[in-house]
């Protein structure tokens, strides 16, 4: 065991122990190479089954990241551009007027004018098969754009689950294929995520995984089991917010990032395109990350989080440390963990690339 994996093993034990959160993981990548991981804490809180570091967890919003690179490959397929209209992009699908002059690109770096949300009765909507996932995701599009977007394109930032969700339409619309597909093709394959996949996580039997818990009362956890009901959003909203995947994989997704931000021998896409996905627009928004300079980590910070309120995680690119940072819980105390997992980055940035 190396000086900095049984550093990090400490820390994250630390961590948990400062948090009591549910559980914790933790991956580092240095110069390309998995530096360390560690695990502290449960599958289910009270179970006394700990978590591993082969467990996979659920991403949230980081997700759009992993959307707006499968829209950069397809762009550099050539199946569209990020200055397609989205009218042209989705001829089939009747407007309103205020959409006619928004582009791909405003919808990845949250410029479009598009809600925040759905309307509550997505939740309801479970698809059976991939063909009926893809027209119910077609119908709750159709009728977020039959309205008028909230502000012009192009003039303000405003998050939206609903232009990521727009988003993936459109790549499996060009492409013919399900969005789930694509992006096991295109993106996790291409970058061996053996672990990515869709929804909570969930093993051949319960608590063969972590399982994501409800905060309840400010101060209780009570578990969401795969195994007796619906624990994420609904599959509708896929591109917006429901992968979930080992926190090892995690990080080496980030590594991808990372290797095209330096363009040191980038994978998957060339520099200029990466490039593309990493440049600031309004604000520090970029096309699924947040792009920020910090003293501690020596320059820019690519960072972007994800819940669905019972788990949170956290990835991060210090490109001047050439160092991926992933952090993920299976507890829905979003603000305690973000500021823990904030703070532990800071440590970790601090230790420099030769850590």
């Amino acid at each position: 065991m190396t000086a900095f994996q049984s550093s990090l093993e400490a820390r994250v034990a630390r961590l948990r122990g400062e948090t009591r959160l549910t559980a914790v993981t933790v991956a580092v990548v240095t110069g390309g190479h998995l530096a360390g991981v560690a695990a502290s804490g449960e599958r289910r809180r009270g179970s006394g089954i700990p978590v591993t570091v082969d467990d996979r967890w659920h991403v949230g919003s980081i997700t759009k990241l992993m959307t707006a690179t499968l829209l950069a490959v397809l762009e550099d397929d050539g199946l569209l551009s990020r200055d397609d209209l989205l009218p042209a992009l989705l001829p089939d699908v009747r407007m309103a007027g205020g959409w006619d002059g928004c582009t791909l690109h405003h919808l990845l770096t949250h410029t479009a004018g598009a809600r925040a949300n759905f309307p509550f009765k997505v939740q309801g909507v479970w698809p059976d098969t991939a063909g009926e996932l893809v027209a119910a995701r077609r119908r709750f599009i159709a009728d977020a754009l039959a309205t008028e977007p909230g502000s012009p394109c192009g003039e303000r930032f405003a998050y939206s689950n609903v232009g990521y969700t727009i988003a993936g339409h459109i790549a499996e619309t060009v492409a013919g294929k399900p969005y789930e597909t694509l992006l096991q093709e295109r993106v996790f394959e291409p970058l061996t995520l053996a672990s990515a996949g869709f929804g909570p996580p969930q093993g051949e039997a319960p608590d063969r995984e972590p399982v994501g818990h409800a905060v309840v009362f400010r101060r209780f956890r009570r578990p969401v089991d795969p195994f007796k009901g619906r624990a994420d959003n609904s599959p509708v909203m896929g591109p917006a917010g429901a992968v979930h995947m080992t926190v090892g994989d995690l990080a080496r997704f980030g590594a991808a990032h990372l290797a095209g931000e330096s363009a040191a021998s980038p994978s998957l896409l060339p520099g200029a395109a990466w490039a593309r996905l990493h440049a600031r627009n309004l604000g520090d928004y970029a096309r699924g990350w947040v792009r920020v300079d910090r003293d501690w980590a020596g320059g820019p910070v690519l960072w972007h989080n994800g819940s669905n309120t019972l788990w949170y995680a956290l990835l991060m690119l210090l490109p001047a440390r050439n160092t991926v940072l992933a952090f993920a819980t299976n507890d829905g105390a979003m603000r305690l963990t973000e500021a823990a997992f904030f703070k532990l980055a800071r440590e970790l940035g601090g230790l420099g690339p030769a850590s």
